[in-house]
């Protein structure tokens, strides 16, 4: 009530001072008003931290609906390019797409979720995006890859599997030693990492640009992104959401 009875007070006097047909303050006028707001907010710190909650509340507010915009415009992107390699029900009803990077530690605690999130929901469709942004052998790997799947689909989950289940960063020997052990060879994988493939990778970080993704692993559905780790009892809580 203190602080309802100031604000009012406040504004009475500034619109006493001020009223809407009249001219400009004069430098008297304007330090009676600066005195007058100082001493109400001096009076009733609360009101700060107000204003402060309004401003992050609509902060928010702006980002989801930017966020959403982006999601609606980008769908076709994200859903329905072809070639993209996935896992779980090719026609499942729920699709989700999955932004990774082979040196992201991570995407290494992510994978193996994503893994019996498809297991647990046979309606489940999940979109792989290859994102390198971990430097040079990030790249390099997501390149490979994206060649081992245009030219071998069928070993590539494996090869998937076991990028992402090496401990640590790759190097170059250790992303050939992955390539090696399913039975590929890299330095002929390397002359099919044509325009095409560096495409696709330029258009993932292009689209998680927009989408305002900034690492990974990220997440995405139709509504909503999902930033950084997500533990398996929230994932499926978002999916079988969205599938009921």
């Amino acid at each position: 009530m203190k602080k309802l009875f100031s604000t009012i007070t406040l504004l009475t006097a500034v619109s006493t001072i001020t009223p809407l047909s009249a001219a400009p303050l004069d430098a008297d006028q304007q330090q009676l008003v600066r005195e007058l707001v100082r001493s109400t907010l001096i009076e009733n710190p609360e009101i700060f931290v107000e204003v402060m909650g309004e401003l992050q509340k609509r902060e928010r507010q702006a980002q989801a609906d930017a966020q959403r915009a982006s999601l609606d415009n980008n769908k076709d992107r994200l859903f329905n390019t072809s070639g993209d390699p996935f896992i779980g029900n090719p026609k499942g009803k729920l699709s989700m797409v999955y932004f990774a990077d082979y040196n992201c530690g991570f995407c290494k605690r992510q994978d193996p979720i994503l893994e019996q999130m498809v297991k647990q929901y046979p309606d489940l469709k999940i979109i792989y995006k290859e994102l390198p942004v971990l430097g040079e052998t990030s790249r390099e790997a997501a390149e490979l890859v994206l060649a081992a799947h245009q030219h071998h689909p069928d070993i590539y989950q494996k090869l998937h599997q076991r990028l992402m289940a090496k401990p640590g960063g790759h190097d170059s020997a250790s992303i050939a030693a992955a390539f090696k052990a399913e039975g590929l060879d890299v330095d002929e994988l390397r002359k099919k990492v044509d325009g095409t493939i560096k495409a696709t990778i330029d258009n993932n970080q292009r689209l998680a640009a927009e989408l305002g993704i900034r690492g990974t692993p990220a997440m995405v559905f139709a509504d909503e992104i999902l930033g950084g780790f997500t533990n398996a009892d929230q994932l499926s809580d978002k999916v079988k959401s969205r599938l009921n």
